[in-house]
């Protein structure tokens, strides 16, 4: 959905700075020849991508590198944000002042090695309530998202028991819902707007949907089709959202869900003046979800993790 939304210059202008200051901390100076880094790389195996260099030691010559496993953003193998971290542990050796690589070992990533992440206190707050629930119901990722209903037929559209298409519909969410008030430049009108609390094998578990137009007070009238508000089982291509601020270090589409991860600058068609990937109105897919991150498609065709998806449908989700 491009719904237009309500500029907030002060926000992006906010986004843009911090994004610059970031850029802005110097490494160390061995640790901008990425000589070593692209050496180190290729000895990594099949399974595994590098992603941000957490440490350089360069009077113990050592590196410590994030690394995560590679086809986390394919939707048949998504990552999971309670999956242990690694490191890859460089050995270097100096030859006449430029770095080389001696050895190399992936290890566990210890507690003393964060995060690049100012709210990382409360992401792992969250990660132990949910690692909780994933532990009495393994089957299910545990996610905290929001969203919005894909059914752009006149029909309503199945919630089912069980993450199945041959599992029993327990409640339906109504269809589109056309009104003066929904209209604000866009003929989609108001879609039924939903929690997503789980997620397997291509389903999104959700609850708490709200009928078409009632959370901005143009609720549908007497005589429209119900909506379900209980817990059951969509389709992942039955759900939309918007991409919400959700403060990351860079704002891109990422390969794993976890700030440190690799990923690609958004294209120019949906890049703000920061360079970094907008968050109005580029989201065009959901795939899976892992907490408070969603494996996503934005409009320029990326394919990634954003952390922090949201179910507004008027204004940015700041």
């Amino acid at each position: 959905m491009n719904r237009p939304r309500t500029a907030q210059p002060l926000l992006h202008i906010a986004l843009a700075s911090g994004l610059a200051l970031w850029l802005a901390v110097p490494l160390p100076a061995q640790a901008q020849d990425t000589g070593w880094l692209a050496e180190a790389k290729a000895k990594l195996p099949p399974s595994l991508v590098a992603g941000r260099v957490i440490r350089l030691d360069e009077e113990a010559l050592k590196a410590t590198v994030a690394v995560f496993p590679a086809g986390a953003d394919s939707p048949a193998t998504p990552g999971s944000v309670f999956t242990p971290l690694q490191v890859l542990e460089v050995h270097l050796k100096s030859d006449n002042g430029t770095f080389a690589v001696a050895t190399t070992t992936v290890r566990p990533r210890r507690p003393d090695e964060p995060a690049d992440d100012d709210s990382e206190s409360y992401q792992a707050e969250l990660r132990a309530v949910l690692a909780a629930m994933r532990k009495a119901e393994p089957e299910v990722e545990p996610c905290r998202i929001k969203g919005w209903a894909l059914n752009n037929t006149r029909h309503s559209l199945p919630v089912r028991a069980a993450p199945s298409a041959q599992a029993k519909v327990v409640g339906r969410l109504a269809p589109v819902h056309v009104t003066p008030e929904s209209g604000q430049g866009s003929e989609e009108g108001w879609r039924v707007e939903f929690d997503i609390t789980g997620y397997s094998h291509g389903w999104f578990r959700i609850t708490h949907a709200t009928p078409p137009g009632a959370p901005y007070g143009d609720p549908p009238p007497r005589g429209y089709p119900k909506t379900y508000s209980g817990t059951g089982w969509i389709r992942a291509s039955d759900a939309g959202g918007a991409y919400a601020n959700s403060q990351m270090p860079v704002r891109r589409l990422l390969s794993y869900p976890h700030v440190d991860a690799p990923g690609e600058p958004p294209g120019t068609d949906v890049a703000g003046p920061d360079g970094a990937l907008s968050i109005d109105g580029t989201l065009v897919r959901l795939f899976a979800c892992s907490a408070n991150w969603a494996l996503t498609e934005s409009r320029d065709g990326r394919r990634g993790w954003w952390r922090g998806i949201c179910s507004n449908q008027v204004t940015n989700c700041s």
